[in-house]
Formats: structure tokens, sequence, C-alpha cells
């Protein structure tokens, strides 16, 4: 019996790559006058090198990207407040997050998220997307000292929602961090694919949406 249905953050609720491309001309054009002598297709193109699909923490690329563009390091700390205080503004609710979990709730389940990062900014994009209303639990890896794929985390956020594991699922676009982690603490887990590809050094997900419409009907399947 499935009794909760959690989610991963960015790029399954949130559509991060898009945040960032709204973000990032913003923030070259107000930081114009100490980027001088850089164009923003280096800029941009340097960041998302640098930050690997959003697995590297934002505290350790923008030292690296202001040393790459050669602007020195109080642009860097410049660049990293910025980001920290003006990014969640800019943060893309994914296509169907909101109703999709309105849909799970109103058939009795309770929803939660799942996040690596700092509190601050995952805070920020949860309340300023609407999220914070729309789930039961947020739970934040800085907040508790535990990161996926670490099984205690996907444990914890269980506890703290009064069910089992075995009774939970979980949804995000992370093979390793997030299905393989989920599955690793006792849950179900469901990759996220959104367009993209699962690796092929590892086993094949049990069970996979490209969309979040799709998430409802095969809970529903799994019940």
């Amino acid at each position: 019996m499935i009794e909760v249905v959690m989610f991963d953050l960015d790029e399954t609720l949130i559509d991060r790559r898009a945040a960032l491309k709204a973000f990032l001309p913003d923030q070259f054009k107000r930081f114009g006058d100490q980027l001088q002598g850089v164009t923003f297709q280096t800029f941009e193109a340097t960041f998302f090198a640098l930050e690997k699909e959003g697995l590297v923490d934002k505290q350790k690329l923008y030292p690296r990207l202001a040393a790459m563009l050669g602007v020195g390091s109080r642009c860097g700390d410049r660049l990293l407040s910025d980001f920290q205080t003006r990014y969640p503004h800019f943060a893309r609710l994914s296509i169907g997050a909101l109703e999709m979990l309105s849909a799970l709730r109103a058939r009795g389940l309770k929803t939660a998220i799942i996040s690596n990062g700092h509190t601050g900014v995952q805070s920020a994009k949860i309340e300023i997307t609407g999220l914070k209303d729309a789930v039961d639990l947020v739970v934040i890896s800085e907040d508790v000292g535990l990161r996926k794929p670490d099984p205690r985390i996907f444990q914890l956020a269980a506890e703290r929602l009064g069910a089992t594991p075995a009774r939970c699922i979980f949804v995000g676009d992370n093979p390793e961090a997030d299905v393989l982690g989920a599955e690793a603490s006792g849950m179900t887990g469901i990759f996220y694919s959104a367009g993209c590809s699962w690796p092929d050094t590892l086993p094949s997900p049990k069970y996979s949406v490209e969309t979040l419409v799709e998430v409802l009907p095969l809970i529903e399947a799994l019940a």
C-alpha cells in the first residue's frame, strides 16, 4: 500500500536549466562593469561546464568561474552572494508539477520533497514557486546533515511522515542520488527522465516517466 510520494526538487519539480537560462543573462548584465572583457557566451558556457548539471556546489563553482574568467576572487564572492539572493526568483516549475501534487493529495497520499543543497536557496525556491503549500514535508540536506543517495535521508523523511519506506515512492531525475538512493532505503524509485537517458553502466530502472503527468497513473497502477 502506497502512503507517501516524494520528489527531488531541481530538474524534477523545478526546471533548473530553464531557471539558469533566465538568471545568467540578468546576472551578467548587472555585473557588466566587473566582467569587462568577458562575453556573455563565455560567461554562460563556462558556468554550465563547471556546474556539471547541478552537481557542483555553487560555493565552489563561483570561485572557479571567477578564476577561469580572470576577474578576481572578490567578483566571484559577489557573484555567489548575488546568486544566493536573486536566483530563487527565477525558479520555474516543471510542467504540471502543482497539478500533479494536488491530484496526489486528493487521493489521500502524503507528499514530500527531499533536496540536496543549501537551505536558504532551496527553501526560497520552494516558497516562491508555491511548492511549500503543495507538500506535507520538505527535507533539505544542509538542514539534516545527510545527502542523497544516503539511504538515511530517505528513511528520515518517511519517519517524519509516519510511514515505512516500503510504503513510499520517490521520483527523481538523478539515477544514483534519487532512484538508487531511494531503493537502497527500501522505497520504490521512479526515474523522471524528462528526455534524458539512463546510464548504460547502471541496471535499468524498474519504473520511469518522461513527464510529471505520468506519475499519478503509474502510482495507481502500482497500487
